[in-house]
């Protein structure tokens, strides 16, 4: 059981994953896409506590995205037990290097898989995700401050970017659960 938290946002904005020890940091990519509802469309990387990093690189990408260190583990090749075998072990997985969305990942519990049950799963969360594309942290308290002054003058800009509404507090466990179910 994975415990997931977006960095420096308040109140907290997160999720509590079920996936097996032996999933591939790259379809735990994808179930973290869907958790919160990201559009898979930038880069992302994962990193462990010794700041190795894994990822997947396009051809002529460099082998560290330009943050120097060590050069980046193939995501592929590399499971969740791999990079944090215990509980209470804490890694990283850093999304869209503009907007810069850092989750900080947690083993609450290790368990066998329990027969006739599917991973992976979500079981419980706090409050929506900040869009897709707003601007990181200072980008997504902006869009709030906007979306909540109905006489600010971006503000049905804002409103059609999102889609006609966005509640922040907003988290609907059953379809992001049938989401995450969905990964394969």
């Amino acid at each position: 059981m994975l415990h997931v938290e977006l960095v420096g946002i308040q109140p907290a904005i997160w999720r509590e994953l079920h996936v097996r020890s032996d999933t591939p940091l790259s379809k735990l990519h994808d179930i973290l896409q869907e958790a919160f509802g990201w559009a898979h469309s930038h880069m992302h990387v994962f990193e462990d506590t010794s700041r190795q990093q894994y990822g997947h690189r396009a051809a002529g990408d460099s082998d560290d995205f330009g943050f120097g260190g060590p050069p980046l583990r193939d995501e592929r090749k590399y499971t969740v037990a791999d990079i944090a075998p215990r509980v209470r072990n804490i890694f990283g997985y850093i999304y869209d290097f503009g907007d810069d969305w850092v989750h900080r990942i947690r083993v609450k519990k290790l368990q066998p898989p329990e027969l006739g049950r599917r991973y992976p799963a979500c079981t419980a969360g706090e409050r929506a995700a900040p869009p897709d594309d707003c601007g990181g942290i200072p980008g997504y308290e902006r869009l709030l401050e906007i979306l909540q002054n109905p006489k600010h003058e971006e503000h049905e800009e804002m409103l059609d970017w999102v889609g006609g509404s966005f509640d922040p507090e907003a988290f609907d466990l059953k379809a992001t659960d049938k989401a995450v179910r969905a990964v394969r």
